[in-house]
């Protein structure tokens, strides 16, 4: 589908939800940077999938088993129970490796298609970001 956006159009073989003056898309972001025009895009915000272990299947296993793996099942709080979070901190020197990989050939590509001057909001933690910021920078 094809759609006007401000000023701009965009060939869009994904879900999207326009708003005011921003475009939400959801779709594989490697193969959506891919297709989008160099020096086109304002801002990407993102919370990427840092997971290199824990949607592994055995790991996966465990969670459903309740036996955590890389999984940290939190405690109970004010009576809501809480879903289980991964452990950044587990991670061994080749799955941090990996990580970084993926946000080198992600910034390559997002630095291609951002603007002058765009922005990039990414959500991280304390444990990775280091690693993602160093890709990025690489990139």
């Amino acid at each position: 589908m094809s759609i006007n956006y401000l000023e701009q159009t965009y060939t869009l073989n994904h879900e999207f939800h326009s708003f005011t003056k921003s475009l939400v898309i959801h779709a594989d972001c490697f193969e959506w940077l891919s297709e989008v025009p160099g020096d086109s895009i304002h801002a990407i915000v993102t919370d990427p999938p840092y997971g290199v272990k824990e949607y592994d299947p055995e790991q996966l296993e465990k969670r459903s088993n309740g036996n955590g793996g890389i999984w940290r099942i939190p405690p109970s709080f004010d009576g809501h129970t809480r879903s289980p979070l991964p452990r950044f901190t587990a991670l061994n020197p080749k799955e941090r490796e990996r990580i970084q990989h993926y946000f080198y050939e992600w910034a390559r590509l997002a630095l291609r298609v951002l603007r002058p001057g765009g922005h990039v909001f990414l959500a991280s933690n304390v444990f990775l970001s280091q690693i993602v910021f160093t890709a990025i920078v690489q990139a």
